[in-house]
C-alpha cells in the first residue's frame, strides 16, 4: 500500500467509517479496507504531522516521518485489536521518532563543535572542514589493514553508530566478542594515527 503525503494542513474530504465499534474499525483496517484506510489516514495524519512539526521545527521533517510511521503501522496492521492500540502506537511512534531525530541532530552540533575546538586549539589559519576530510581519509585508510570483521565492526560502531547489542545481533557474535574488537580496532588505530594526530582528536571524531 503506497502511502501519499497529504501534509500536516490537507484534510480530504471523504465519507467516515462507523467509528462506534472500535474493534469492528481495526478489523476493517486488518483487511486492507481502503475507506477505513483512508480515513484514519484523514484524521490522524494532519494531528500526527503538527506534532512532529512542533517537536523538529521542520516541517519537511514531520511529513517524512509520519509517513514513515504509517507505513510501519500498515506493516503491522494485523497486531492491532481496537482503534485505541492503533492511535497509541501512532504517538508513540511520532514521538520517538522525533526525539531520535533530535538526538541525532544534537550529536551532530556536538561534533561539529568539537571540530571547532580542535581548529581553534591547534591552527587558527587551517580550514576546518580540510581537517575534517583529512582525519576521515587517514582512519578509512588504516581500516582496510583490519581483518575483515574487525573492519566491519569498526565501521558499524563509530560510523553507524550503532550499540554492541545491535552489532551483536547482526553479525550473530556475542557482545564480549564485539566489545573486545572494537577496543583492540581502536588501539590499533590510535597507535598508526598518534604520531601526526593527537590522541584526543581521534577520539573526539570517533566518539562524539
Amino acid at each position: 500500500m503506497r502511502f501519499p503525503k497529504f501534509g500536516c494542513n490537507f484534510w480530504p474530504l471523504m465519507e467516515s467509517p462507523d467509528l462506534n465499534d472500535s474493534t469492528h474499525y481495526a478489523a476493517s483496517l486488518k483487511n486492507d479496507d481502503a475507506e477505513t484506510w483512508r480515513h484514519l489516514i484523514r484524521i490522524q495524519y494532519p494531528v500526527l504531522c503538527r506534532y512532529a512539526e512542533k517537536m523538529l521545527k521542520d516541517p519537511a521533517a514531520a511529513e517524512d516521518l509520519t509517513t514513515e510511521v504509517f507505513v510501519k503501522l500498515w506493516q503491522k496492521r494485523a497486531e492491532f485489536n481496537d482503534l485505541l492500540q492503533i492511535k497509541s502506537y501512532l504517538y508513540t511512534c511520532i514521538r520517538n521518532g522525533c526525539l531520535n531525530l533530535i538526538r541525532g541532530k544534537q550529536r551532530e552540533e556536538s561534533r561539529n563543535q568539537a571540530f571547532a575546538d580542535i581548529h581553534l586549539q591547534t591552527d587558527q589559519h587551517t580550514d576546518l572542514e580540510l581537517i575534517h576530510i583529512e582525519l576521515l581519509a587517514a582512519i578509512r585508510k588504516e581500516l582496510d589493514a583490519f581483518s575483515p570483521r574487525m573492519r566491519e565492526i569498526f565501521i558499524l560502531a563509530y560510523f553507524k553508530r550503532m550499540t554492541n547489542e545491535e552489532i551483536a545481533l547482526k553479525l550473530n557474535l556475542s557482545n564480549q566478542t564485539v566489545r573486545n574488537q572494537k577496543a583492540l580496532g581502536l588501539s590499533l588505530l590510535r597507535k598508526k594515527l598518534k604520531p601526526k594526530y593527537p590522541l584526543r582528536h581521534i577520539s573526539m571524531l570517533l566518539l562524539a
